[in-house]
């Protein structure tokens, strides 16, 4: 099994560091995934086990480029808190010019719910992760390729 450290994770593409922090607008520092996410993510060999939640804060915006959310109330949340940072998108709104028929930006937090829900949005965030991964990456050469 792939070990898959969540939290903080160094993204190499041409030699390009990305380095991917997971963190919670409303999340409790130091708990542990939950066992259907922990069951879902090992279902395609990654192991989250070791993963810990972390509450965003002024240092993670501060040092950001780019911040992607699930959920609209999280993007408000972020803007509210910290007003100056411009660069925060819905996961399944960014680089996108307009939604296709009309598609939700809100990626579901599975919590408290079945296991079936929990593996339909792995899939959901794997899709998205997939199609602005080119984006992002594109976006890392414009900032370290000069």
């Amino acid at each position: 099994m792939k070990e898959c450290i969540l939290d903080e994770v160094t993204l190499k593409d041409q030699n390009l560091p990305i380095k991917v922090i997971s963190a919670g607008t409303h999340a409790i520092n130091g708990y542990p995934a939950s066992e259907y996410a922990i069951e879902a993510a090992a279902r395609h060999e990654i192991d989250i086990r070791f993963h810990r939640s972390r509450q965003l804060s002024e240092e993670i915006v501060k040092d950001a480029d780019l911040i992607l959310t699930m959920e609209r109330n999280h993007t408000n949340t972020i803007k509210q808190n910290w007003s100056y940072i411009n660069c925060v998108y819905e996961l399944k709104n960014f680089s996108h010019e307009k939604l296709e028929n009309g598609s939700a930006v809100t990626i579901m937090d599975p919590i408290g719910m079945s296991f079936d829900v929990y593996l339909n949005v792995f899939h959901e965030i794997k899709k998205e992760i997939l199609r602005v991964s080119q984006t992002i990456f594109s976006l890392a050469r414009e900032k370290f390729i000069r």
